[in-house]
């Protein structure tokens, strides 16, 4: 029988116990564990649920992790974010076990200093409290790195994995700096202000004044806090004021643009392989590289003087003409789809007169209504994206043609469904379903309530 942890179980239980040694594993597995597992781990061993005494010990350990995690993180919060798995666009980057390691060092090496760290972070304010003990701590990281003390040694080879000791000592000694730039960082992505860039350019030459080299490293550490890196163009360029390409480009801050400029590639192949046949998942995943694309391209205009003739100007432009034609080429596509869904037949009228009706001889094929449905969210969902774009033109042409499409549809399976004879009638519902969630798809939800509503009064 499997008891449940949560009612409780005797100390003189056997069941109910758990030996030091095997507890030992628990703390081991533990710390090992992401921030998240840990969080989940918090979660599920709520403080106000009755557990066993074992679990009771578990959720102590998970209590305590957690504490001093968050202690780790408010220290190391500027550099935490540069420990992690390296994403796209990540020009400095360490192994993640290098933050617990460093940390596991500072609690070694400095014992006093790490816990009155703890003790601040229990009770922190970020708008009360001073960091400066954070930031000694991470000054003192910095001197056991560069001087091999044997704490560090973990940390230093967990560091050399990455991008190195040395550049990893480099940005603790920026960290005072870059932890109160952090702060002012949502601000200096809005609007721009003549107060705004003067912090900015203030934090940036005191980056500089640690560093001759310390300029490139803060923007870095700036970039890795943003869940939108491409944004640190923004602020490159409120601190040297919209530099045209032909500096930057040649400077030690090119490698910002090409990460971006690669990303739009990525974006871009990412579009050029949607796969209608693969239904609405993957429409959804081409909408969001077709927003990430464009918005990409808009802050990279708006953030530097391209050239036409220089070597990301004209990526740029190559990579704008190449997005429209991709997404026009996708939006093309819709008409045929959506009349292999909602098939046609020609019907005569007179003795040279016919048009076209829709075809019930069969019934609706699943995957044709899939594609349709795939090629119509796109359609619906790369509108905002349009002008920015340049394949607004196209977009408003398809759209409209689908319009016009759908509601004479709509009106001929009304007609068919009033004559109501049958298999017919029943087959022409079918297909005044599909045609409702296709004018949600393409307009909005009140058309498809519109056209449910009739065909339920029909």
């Amino acid at each position: 029988m499997i008891c449940d942890p949560t009612r409780g179980a005797s100390f003189e239980d056997p069941m109910g116990q758990i030996s030091d040694a095997k507890l030992q594993m628990v703390r081991g597995l533990i710390e090992l564990a992401p921030d998240s597992a840990i969080r989940s781990l918090l979660a599920a061993l709520g403080s106000d649920r009755r557990l066993d005494p074992s679990l009771s010990r578990v959720r102590s350990l998970v209590e305590a992790e957690a504490d001093d995690r968050r202690a780790r993180n408010l220290v190391f919060a500027p550099i935490a974010p540069l420990c992690a798995p390296p994403g796209p666009f990540q020009g400095l980057v360490f192994p993640p076990r290098t933050l617990a390691l460093l940390w596991k060092a500072l609690k070694q090496a400095a014992p006093g200093a790490t816990g009155d760290a703890k003790d601040l972070a229990d009770d922190w304010r970020a708008s009360v409290d001073s960091p400066e003990r954070f930031d000694s701590l991470c000054a003192r990281a910095a001197f056991g790195l560069r001087n091999g003390e044997p704490a560090f040694a973990p940390a230093i080879e967990a560091a050399d994995a990455g991008a190195g000791r040395e550049a990893l000592a480099a940005c603790l000694d920026i960290a005072a700096v870059t932890r109160g730039a952090i702060t002012q960082l949502p601000e200096w992505l809005g609007r721009m202000t003549g107060e705004k860039i003067a912090k900015l350019r203030l934090a940036y030459r005191d980056a500089g004044a640690v560093s001759a080299d310390a300029g490139p490293r803060f923007f870095e550490m700036l970039a890795a806090q943003l869940n939108e890196p491409w944004l640190i163009l923004r602020v490159i360029s409120g601190v040297m004021d919209r530099p045209n390409e032909a500096y930057i480009s040649s400077s030690e801050l090119s490698g910002f643009g090409d990460r971006v400029l690669a990303d739009i590639d990525r974006e871009i192949a990412e579009i050029n392989g949607f796969a209608p046949a693969k239904g609405r998942a993957a429409a959804h995943a081409a909408a969001h590289a077709v927003h990430n694309a464009t918005v990409e391209i808009t802050e990279f205009e708006q953030s530097i003087g391209l050239l036409p003739n220089g070597p990301w100007g004209k990526r740029i432009a190559g990579q704008k003409r190449t997005m429209a034609a991709t997404i026009e080429a996708h939006l093309n596509a819709t008409d045929d789809a959506v009349s292999h869904a909602l098939p046609l037949q020609t019907k005569r009228t007179g003795p040279r007169a016919t048009r076209s009706v829709p075809r019930l001889t069969q019934d609706p094929d699943p995957a044709s209504v899939e594609t349709a449905a795939a090629l119509l969210t796109f359609l619906s969902e790369v509108r905002p994206s349009a002008a920015a774009g340049g394949f607004a033109a196209a977009r408003t042409r398809v759209a409209e043609a689908m319009q016009h499409r759908l509601d004479a549809y709509v009106e001929d399976l009304l007609e068919d469904i009033r004559a109501g004879d049958g298999h017919d009638a029943t087959r022409a519902r079918a297909f005044l379903d599909i045609a409702a969630e296709f004018c949600g798809l393409a307009q909005d939800e009140q058309a498809a309530q519109i056209v449910r509503r009739r065909g339920a009064a029909a």
